[in-house]
C-alpha cells in the first residue's frame, strides 16, 4: 500500500460540462483572454518555439483543438508512450495553454506553443510521487522548456524537490499550482519548493479566490475561476481552481520566451513577469506577498 505521504493527487476543483460549445461552433474567447488583452499580445508572439510539459492525467491526443499542438510525451502510470487522458483535468490544462487559434471551440493563451503530454496521475487523479519525480526529469531531458503541474500534497517529498532542482539547473521553468485548501492554508507541495513558481487564483473581478492557498512562497496570481477549456472527446468544460490559474501563467511565460526568441530561465522569467503584473482589487490583500505574491500575471503588451 502506498502511504498518503508518498502520493500526490489532483487539487480539488469544480467542473461543469459546457453543452453549448463545440468544435463545430465558432471560436469562443474566455474571459481571461478578453480581460488581459491576450489578442494584443499575439501581435508579438503566440508561443512559437516553446515546448510545455503538462504533467497531469495525460491529454486527449485526438481533441480537434489540441491534436496539432502535441510533441511526443510519456505515460508513467501505465509505462508506455500513450499518455491518453480519461480524467479531463490534463486536457483542460493543456487547452488553457495552447488550444489552437483555429476559429472553432476555444483558444489558449499561447496557441502556437507545443504541448508535451505526460501522464503521471491515474484516471482517478492520484499518482505516485516517484512517478511525478521521474516525469519531471524525463521532461527536462526530452526538450521541455516549461513544466506545469496542477497537483499537490500537504507533505514534502525529497525526490520531487530534487527533480525540480534538476530541471531548473537544465534551464527549465517549473510552474506549480498553489493549492485549493483556502486562504488560511499554506502553499502545498510541490509549489512550496524554492525552484517552483507557485500560482494562486483570482476571479474576473481580480479578487483572490477564497479557495486559493496563501503563503510567503506564493509568486503570482492568475485567472482561476470559471475557466473554459477543452476536455476529452471534443468537449469543453468550465473548471475553477489554482489548477486553472497555473496554465494561464504558463501561457504568459510561453509568450514571453517566444517574443524574446530565446530560452529564458526561472529567475529571468520571474523578474520580467513581475514587472508587468496587476494588483488585486481588494485593498486589504493588496501589497501583501502572502496573498498577492508579486501580483496578477499578464503578458507584455508593448
Amino acid at each position: 500500500m502506498i502511504r498518503k505521504r508518498d502520493r500526490c493527487k489532483l487539487l480539488p476543483h469544480q467542473k461543469e460540462v459546457l453543452h453549448g460549445l463545440s468544435v463545430n461552433a465558432g471560436q469562443f474567447l474566455s474571459w481571461p483572454i478578453k480581460l488581459f488583452d491576450i489578442e494584443k499580445a499575439w501581435d508579438y508572439s503566440q508561443g512559437e518555439g516553446v515546448v510545455v510539459a503538462v504533467i497531469d492525467t495525460g491529454c486527449d491526443l485526438n481533441h480537434e483543438d489540441l491534436k496539432h499542438s502535441f510533441v511526443p510525451g510519456y505515460n508513467f502510470v501505465e509505462k508506455n508512450t500513450d499518455p491518453q487522458d480519461r480524467n479531463g483535468h490534463g486536457t483542460h490544462v493543456a487547452g488553457t495553454i495552447a488550444a489552437d487559434n483555429n476559429s472553432v471551440g476555444m483558444v489558449g493563451v499561447a496557441p502556437n506553443a507545443k504541448i508535451m503530454p505526460i501522464k503521471a496521475l491515474s484516471d482517478n487523479g492520484y499518482g505516485s510521487n516517484i512517478d511525478v519525480a521521474n516525469a519531471i526529469a524525463w521532461a527536462a531531458d526530452h526538450g521541455a522548456h516549461i513544466l506545469t503541474m496542477s497537483l499537490g500534497s500537504e507533505y514534502p517529498f525529497s525526490p520531487i524537490e530534487k527533480a525540480i532542482d534538476y530541471a531548473t539547473n537544465k534551464g527549465c521553468i517549473v510552474f506549480c499550482a498553489a493549492g485549493n485548501s483556502g486562504l488560511d492554508t499554506d502553499i502545498q507541495y510541490p509549489a512550496r519548493y524554492d525552484n517552483a513558481i507557485s500560482v494562486g487564483a483570482v476571479d474576473r473581478r481580480l479578487n483572490i479566490c477564497s479557495f486559493s492557498c496563501s503563503g510567503e512562497s506564493l509568486e503570482f496570481l492568475a485567472p482561476g475561476d470559471d475557466i473554459v477549456s477543452s476536455t476529452p472527446n471534443n468537449t469543453y468544460s468550465t473548471m475553477s481552481g489554482t489548477s486553472m490559474a497555473t496554465p494561464f501563467a504558463v501561457g504568459c511565460a510561453a509568450l514571453l520566451s517566444s517574443r524574446l526568441k530565446r530560452r529564458i530561465d526561472r529567475d529571468e522569467c520571474v523578474d520580467i513577469m513581475k514587472q508587468g503584473t496587476r494588483r488585486l482589487s481588494q485593498p486589504h490583500f493588496r501589497g501583501n506577498k502572502k496573498y498577492e505574491g508579486y501580483g496578477i500575471v499578464q503578458p507584455l503588451l508593448s
